[in-house]
């Protein structure tokens, strides 16, 4: 069972931990470090602080299977860009748990409520996020085609709160390494970053504005097509060991197949398979995290009949076979 804690229960646990440690550096003007290690878990934040935006470099790893509950207080577009780990989280007044994992990213706003983060014992997350404000954004919607959650503020009107999802592309994968790996210090580094980062948000705009010129008219989804949308997806993360068809998941959810299809790739841009294949795989890669079961064993839990076609899925998708993979986890440990 995992643990479930609120801010104020981290807090409290992390007080009395005859273990904490705590680290904050300060490279530069602009940019803070924690690095921290405790009994619950450990990692470090790299928040930076540029002219219009702000950027903030995650990485850290729970002991425990734990589900963290927070309060949002502001309001702010935020893009985040999974390199490795999951997630599965859940916001308050949008209507499904979403999967963030690597080779994904989503854009965001959620106005003040309540989150819930499920993170996995051993799994180390690493992520890349931003935020450019209000302002900027406004400014860029009088001469760029913004994403269509976003339009609102071309006419300086808060959207109403989303939550979108896109997967990562090799171009936004070659800005991710770059912003990683920074060649430069002090202002150098702070306009190198502030490049990258507005590289990286056109580039998230770009697949966003595309996929919303692919449209089809005869398809208008209407708020309880969006959460029927949602409960397709509910019910593929829920039984992703033996799924309904898509006919049945269709009638389950009250869309038909053509809705429920299109939605699909719009919603989570993919397939409606094509997401339960990577649920699957990102299921697969946790049980190999926690080396309780072989590969074959791992296979069949996931729902793979063939342990073959496991391996081959899973190598296309992490770049390597599930037994490295099980390996490395294990030395790393």
């Amino acid at each position: 069972m995992p643990l479930v804690l609120s801010t104020q229960d981290w807090h409290e646990l992390w007080d009395a931990d005859p273990l904490k440690d705590l680290t904050i550096k300060y490279p530069d003007a602009f940019e803070k470090i924690h690095s921290w290690r405790c009994s619950l878990d450990q990692g470090c934040r790299r928040d930076l602080q540029l002219r219009d935006l702000w950027l903030t470099i995650e990485e850290y790893q729970h002991q425990h299977d734990v589900i963290f509950h927070s309060e949002l207080a502001s309001c702010e577009t935020v893009s985040c860009f999974f390199i490795s780990g999951t997630i599965i989280n859940c916001h308050q007044g949008l209507t499904a748990e979403n999967l963030e994992s690597p080779g994904h990213h989503y854009i965001e706003y959620i106005q003040a409520g309540r989150e819930a983060d499920h993170l996995f014992a051993g799994d180390r997350v690493v992520r890349i996020s931003f935020s450019l404000n209000l302002k900027t954004l406004n400014q860029f919607g009088e001469t760029i085609e913004l994403p269509r959650e976003l339009q609102p503020l071309a006419n300086d009107a808060a959207p109403n709160s989303f939550y979108r999802q896109g997967k990562t592309t090799a171009d936004m994968q070659v800005v991710l390494h770059q912003i990683l790996n920074c060649p430069y210090k002090g202002s150098l580094k702070q306009m190198y970053l502030e490049g990258k980062v507005l590289e990286l948000a056109a580039l998230q705009f770009s697949q966003f504005t595309e996929q919303d010129r692919f449209i089809s008219p005869s398809l208008v989804f209407k708020p309880d097509d969006i959460e029927r949308l949602h409960q397709a997806k509910t019910i593929l993360m829920q039984q992703f060991e033996q799924p309904p068809s898509l006919t049945a998941l269709a009638r389950q959810v009250g869309l038909n197949d053509c809705k429920l299809k299109q939605g699909f790739r719009q919603l989570f841009g993919a397939t409606v398979f094509g997401y339960l294949r990577d649920y699957r795989l990102e299921q697969a890669r946790l049980l190999l995290i926690q080396d309780r079961l072989n590969v074959q064993q791992v296979a069949h839990t996931v729902g793979y009949a063939q342990s073959g076609y496991f391996a081959k899925a899973f190598k296309q998708k992490f770049g390597v076979s599930p037994k490295t993979y099980q390996l490395s986890s294990a030395r790393s440990s």
